[in-house]
């Protein structure tokens, strides 16, 4: 990831083929080195993690990278999320949610038809298992869900 700084002003994001076609009688090497983007003003931005990726009550936007030292760093800006954003999100999460639960339900479906091998104690144990399963909605916290354990 790269930003062009033209006067003062800093254009970002900003990308190699950006290079290429405000220069199209330039010839460029394969490899582009660091001094040679240097010299078009061009300068790689150290990618940062923004620390908030598992906040859903956080927006998140990059913002323009700043320099520290002799480095652009990726910066972002945090702001608390609306409360109809907030809730998006959570049922987005909780759709994540069913779509799993529905995938372990099917899995464990053979335990359950009149031909399975499985008899007795191990029966009932699947058979809490997929209740177990079907009762994940009924918690509170879709980022902090407690799946139950598959018979063995």
């Amino acid at each position: 990831m790269y930003l062009k700084v033209s006067g003062s002003t800093i254009i970002y994001p900003y990308s190699v083929q950006n290079l290429k076609n405000e220069n199209p009688n330039t010839s460029f090497p394969t490899i582009i080195s660091d001094s040679l983007l240097e010299s078009f003003n061009i300068y790689q931005v150290e990618v940062r993690n923004s620390g908030y990726d598992n906040d859903d009550s956080k927006d998140v936007t990059e913002i323009t990278p700043t320099l520290s030292g002799s480095v652009y760093i990726q910066t972002y800006s945090v702001t608390d999320a609306d409360t109809d954003t907030i809730n998006k999100r959570k049922e987005i999460k909780w759709s994540e949610i069913r779509s799993t639960r529905n995938t372990l339900l099917t899995e464990s479906d053979w335990t359950q038809f009149q031909d399975s091998p499985i008899t007795g104690s191990v029966l009932i144990d699947w058979q809490t298992y997929r209740q177990s399963l079907r009762d994940v909605t009924n918690q509170s916290d879709p980022y902090n869900i407690s799946w139950p354990s598959k018979p063995s």
